[in-house]
């Protein structure tokens, strides 16, 4: 197997200098994208000059730069968790407590969050403990949601839908009408009850109308007329 050759090249993007690596290959296109930890990397047929792949890098410079950012905020965030300080629950941060414990849970107390594990210093346990504590306040807090909203979609003759919530790099729902199943992206826990609102009514609304057509965004402004001003918030509060 051939290694692979990478090069670090740099381009300027206005006033920013942009580091990417650049790795030619058995490729059609000039292919560009920003990898979670923020480094770019391009991948480049053999016989595009590397001027003309500086240019298209630079090209796309406030794409990348943006990118990098919400990678950065992504990581922060991250970092904070990891940190086990603070959880950002429905649009607000709330503080945490680590509490030894024989039974792992996750639960409310006051104004904040107990994480309870057996062993508190243990990363891997904290970790999982948060995970599936979280798991249970997605499960929790989206199916009130979805009980409260669904009448809208039964009176358009909208059988009930299942709903299932899991981790989701670039949507915030998803809905297979002919299934009968809503599924939600369990990052939506950290923004507001309105934004969540919205997207699980956009998804409702998919059950009547599996497109976006005129008469789908004509029932969702129906359910939820400032639709737009909770989807700007959204992608303000939520980095994806």
């Amino acid at each position: 197997m051939a290694e692979r050759k990478i090069t670090i090249r740099r381009v300027m993007a206005g006033e920013r200098e942009i580091s990417y690596q650049l790795e030619r290959k058995a490729v059609k296109n000039l292919n560009l994208r920003v990898r979670e930890d923020g480094s770019v990397y391009a991948s480049a047929p053999r016989r595009v000059s590397a001027a003309e792949i500086d240019a298209f890098v630079a090209s796309r410079g406030a794409f990348i730069l943006q990118a990098v950012a919400r990678m950065e905020e992504r990581q922060r965030r991250r970092a904070l968790l990891e940190q086990r300080e603070q959880l950002r629950i429905l649009g607000e941060e709330r503080p945490l407590v680590l509490r030894r414990g024989d039974k792992l849970a996750l639960f409310q107390e006051g104004e904040g969050f107990i994480l309870q594990v057996k062993e508190p210093d243990d990363p891997v346990q904290r970790q999982k403990g948060l995970e599936r504590g979280l798991d249970y306040l997605c499960q929790e807090i989206f199916q009130g949601m979805l009980e409260e909203l669904y009448p809208l979609a039964a009176k358009q003759g909208a059988a009930k839908p299942l709903l299932r919530i899991r981790r989701m790099k670039s949507r915030w729902g998803s809905c297979l009408p002919g299934k009968g199943i809503i599924t939600l992206n369990k990052r939506l826990l950290e923004a507001p009850r309105g934004c969540i609102q919205y997207v699980i009514l956009h998804e409702l609304c998919h059950l009547i109308h599996p497109d976006h057509s005129k008469r789908f965004y004509g029932l969702l402004a129906a359910w939820m007329p400032d639709w737009k001003e909770w989807k700007t918030r959204l992608e303000e509060t939520v980095l994806l």
